[in-house]
């Protein structure tokens, strides 16, 4: 701005010399000191931020709540007799090997059914006779044999169809 001023040879305002005295001879404004609460010793920030908000509203006289709140009862440990655990064994109904497995049960638990048995479910995979093989199974022997059918039928029964294991397991040595 001064420069603009200088070409068209126009006045400069006048300032006011700038001394010491002159800066420190400011009138300063004076703030008003807020009366605030000061937090009881003893009491946490974050309780007396609770009770005292920005209002400064004093907290309540009488308490409102009467009940326990966030407390909460101590455990009452020994008060009962203590129940019985053992180590016992079962079988699953799946398995056709005999095996037995044990697990913790309470002891005045009646045995009863192992609870994942219904979960074993056995897939029905069809069988097929010579006659059946001849006239609807068999095509190109160059590409797919017997023995390779018997062989997928095989794996389709031991993996109840699954068959990315199917494809996992195939005997590529044997069967190609």
């Amino acid at each position: 701005m001064a420069d603009v001023r200088d070409i068209l040879d126009l006045e400069r305002p006048p300032t006011p010399e700038l001394t010491k005295e002159s800066l420190l001879a400011r009138n300063k404004k004076i703030y008003e000191k807020k009366l605030a609460v000061k937090r009881p010793e003893g009491m946490h920030r974050e309780v007396f931020a609770l009770l005292y908000n920005d209002n400064k509203d004093a907290p309540p006289l009488l308490p409102t709540d009467t009940g326990t709140g966030y407390k909460s009862n101590k455990a009452r440990l020994g008060m009962k007799k203590v129940r019985r655990w053992e180590w016992a064994p079962f079988t699953n109904p799946a398995r056709t090997d005999g095996a037995v497995f044990h697990h913790w049960k309470r002891a005045s638990d009646e045995p009863k059914e192992y609870p994942f048995a219904k979960f074993n479910k056995q897939l029905d995979i069809p069988s097929y006779t010579m006659t059946d093989y001849n006239t609807h199974l068999k095509t190109n022997l160059t590409k797919w044999t017997k023995p390779q059918t018997d062989h997928l039928f095989d794996l389709a029964k031991r993996f109840d169809v699954r068959f990315i294991i199917m494809a996992d397991r195939w005997d590529r040595a044997n069967y190609g």
